[in-house]
């Protein structure tokens, strides 16, 4: 079994590298950087500097997969028909100045440099750019500084030519020198991606600790999660094996009736409805909010109430088939022949083999005991892993939802893991090859 298990956990590698791979395309490469920048900043007019500044304090000024050295520092914004651009730095060494014309106009743009530091490449008679060309890249270096005093760092002066002045986009880039492993490892994949893989899950869009988040929140997901899940299968397991013992007869047929309608009735009814009734009617636990020690059962027992009763419909009517299709086979024909109890059938015969695709469909519901509800720790203002993710989805702070992604994919394959496992309890013909 041993063997088993390290072999599955070798093929999980993949799979959470391929589920990491397609969440940061999806999130980096579809959304890029700058539209989760807007999104964070408000849908008002934002400007290039302010997404530059949002970028860099979150690490999404970085290249995609290989740095090759230059580190943006400075962003700036033309609208004027002149504008002098300060250097954010006078430390020695090599600088790009990046000058892109979104919408490309008639005429030219000079840029002369003015500065006490010696500029290195750079002509004294300033530098002409074509306007009808959308970008322009300027090298230059700073020589190293002689004068004990600080000075101030170097000024560009740009003017247009035409007569309307030109909206344009001045990046400057210094040149770092990397090694190898900062190549990799100063990059938006490694730093948003790969370190997942290690279950550093860094800070949040927002500045919070995204893993001191999952353990403080964890707890009260799965005091709700837990009880729902547990008391929900053994629920619907009995009401079903009771609906599939008097199949064909009247309680079969309303139980389905009811099974179906409790399916087309909104969770959403049930939580209202429980509020009212549980909560301002009768006073029996509190409305919403959480606690913690003994006195989280008081603050749990309404949500649980509530996933159970919502999910008494699907399960009831998911049980019953697999019942249905045991009862029907011929081990339970010879069962009875020998005159066991009908009781004895079900339980010892058609619940010990219906339990192979009960397993397998539990485990789509083991990554909820984790990641949380949404609904349920919304509307009862539990401060669990569901409502945090909400708050994410709502607040668009897509480094939470990249995180909840790929802790959704560990607990589901673990899962499946345990699953696999579980087959051998309850059939002794399963062996591990």
């Amino acid at each position: 079994m041993t063997a088993y298990i390290i072999r599955r956990l070798i093929y999980a590698v993949p799979i959470l590298i391929g589920v990491n791979l397609i969440t940061f395309f999806l999130f980096f490469f579809v959304n890029t950087p700058d539209d989760m920048a807007r999104a964070h900043l408000g849908t008002r007019r934002v400007s290039i500097e302010q997404i530059a500044k949002w970028k860099r304090e979150r690490d999404y000024h970085l290249p995609y997969f290989l740095n090759s050295g230059w580190n943006q520092i400075g962003v700036r914004e033309v609208r004027d028909k002149e504008v002098s651009v300060s250097l954010p730095s006078d430390a020695p060494g090599s600088y790009r100045m990046r000058v892109e014309v979104p919408s490309p106009a008639l005429g030219t743009l000079s840029v002369m440099a003015r500065s006490e530091v010696e500029i290195v490449g750079w002509p004294p008679d300033g530098r002409i750019l074509d306007l009808e060309s959308p970008l322009h890249t300027l090298d230059f270096s700073l020589a190293e500084r002689r004068a004990t005093q600080p000075r101030e760092a170097p000024e560009f002066l740009f003017s247009s030519s035409s007569a309307e002045a030109p909206m344009s986009v001045v990046t400057v880039e210094f040149k770092e020198s990397l090694g190898l492993a900062e190549r990799i490892t100063s990059t938006i994949f490694w730093k948003k991606s790969v370190r997942y893989l290690l279950f550093q899950f860094g800070k949040s869009d927002d500045g919070r600790d995204i893993g001191a988040e999952i353990l403080i929140r964890i707890g009260p997901s799965l005091a709700i999660t837990v009880p729902t899940f547990l008391i929900g299968v053994l629920v619907n397991i009995a009401v079903a094996m009771m609906v599939a013992f008097f199949r064909g007869t009247y309680l079969d047929f309303w139980g389905v009736v009811l099974a179906v309608t409790m399916m087309s009735i909104s969770v959403l009814f049930y939580v209202i409805g429980a509020q009212w009734l549980l909560g301002k009617t009768l006073k029996l636990v509190p409305i919403s909010g959480f606690d913690s020690g003994i006195h989280a059962v008081k603050f749990a027992a309404l949500p649980v109430i509530i996933g159970v009763i919502g999910g008494i419909g699907g399960g009831v009517r998911f049980y019953r088939t697999f019942f249905l299709e045991e009862i029907g086979r011929d081990y339970v024909r010879t069962a009875r022949a020998k005159g066991l109890p009908e009781s004895l059938v079900l339980f010892k015969h058609v619940l010990k083999n219906a339990m192979i695709p009960i397993l397998t469909g539990v485990v789509v519901t083991i990554p909820f005991l984790i990641i949380g509800s949404l609904i349920l720790e919304s509307f009862y203002a539990i401060p669990g892993m569901g409502s945090f993710t909400l708050e994410a989805i709502q607040r668009q702070d897509f480094a939470i939802v990249q995180a909840m992604v790929f802790l959704g994919s560990v607990v589901y394959v673990i899962g499946l893991i345990l699953t696999d496992l579980s087959y051998t309890l309850v059939d002794p013909r399963i062996r591990f090859s």
